[in-house]
C-alpha cells in the first residue's frame, strides 16, 4: 500500500512537471512569434522524458495534461487547424487575431489574403494596403503577393477582392461584399493621404 501511495505521488509530481514544461513551451514559441502544434508539444515532451515509462497510455495522459494546462492558464489558448489538429499560443505574447493569421498562413496564402481583406472591409470598414502582406506576421515577398493576386483574379472564389489605387500610387485591397468601389477608393485615399494632411 505504501509503495503504491509513493508511486502515485511521484506520478502527480511528474504530471505537474510536464504541465509546467508544456506551458513554458507554448509561451516560448509565442514569444518567438510562432504557434506550436499539439504534435510538436508531444514530441518535445517525449524527448525530454517528461512521462514515466510505466504510464499505461502516454498519449491519453498527454492529452489530459494538455487540456488542464490550457484550462489552468488564462494566457494559453488553442486554435483548431483545417485538418482538425490543434495549435497553441500565449496571449502574453500575441493577440488572438495575430495567432489566427499565423494559423491561416500555414495553409492557403490566397485564402489568407482574401480573409484578411474581407475582415477589414466588413469589421472596420476599411481597405487594406497591399504592402501590409510583406510585413509581419504575413512576411510574403512583394513578388509572391503579386503572383497570388494574379491567381486570385482568375478564381471565382476571390472575385470580390478588388484593388484601388490612391493618388500616391499606393495599392489597397477591399472586398466588394462589404464595400462599394467609390467608398473603398475614398477610404484608401484618406488612409494613405488625407489623415496625414488633416491631423
Amino acid at each position: 500500500m505504501k509503495a503504491e501511495a509513493v508511486m502515485e505521488t511521484d506520478m502527480i509530481k511528474e504530471g505537474e512537471a510536464a504541465a509546467q514544461a508544456i506551458a513554458a513551451m507554448i509561451r516560448q514559441n509565442s514569444a518567438a512569434g510562432q504557434l506550436i502544434s499539439e504534435s510538436e508539444i508531444l514530441h518535445r515532451v517525449a524527448d525530454q522524458h517528461l512521462f514515466p515509462p510505466r504510464a499505461a497510455g502516454p498519449a491519453e495522459e498527454f492529452e489530459t495534461i494538455l487540456k488542464k494546462v490550457v484550462k489552468g492558464n488564462e494566457d494559453l489558448h488553442e486554435l483548431a487547424a483545417r485538418d482538425g489538429s490543434w495549435t497553441f499560443y500565449s496571449s502574453h505574447f500575441m493577440t488572438g487575431a495575430y495567432a489566427m493569421i499565423l494559423l491561416q498562413k500555414q495553409g492557403d496564402p490566397l485564402r489568407l489574403i482574401a480573409e484578411s481583406v474581407r475582415k477589414d472591409s466588413a469589421v472596420y470598414p476599411r481597405p487594406v494596403p497591399l504592402d501590409i502582406f510583406t510585413q509581419p506576421p504575413f512576411d510574403l515577398t512583394p513578388q509572391a503577393v503579386l503572383e497570388y493576386l494574379e491567381r486570385m483574379s482568375q478564381e471565382e472564389e476571390y472575385r470580390d477582392i478588388m484593388p484601388t489605387t490612391t493618388s500616391t500610387s499606393r495599392v489597397f485591397l477591399y472586398s466588394t461584399l462589404h464595400l462599394e468601389p467609390d467608398y473603398a477608393s475614398m477610404l484608401a485615399e484618406w488612409l494613405d493621404v488625407g489623415q496625414f494632411n488633416n491631423p
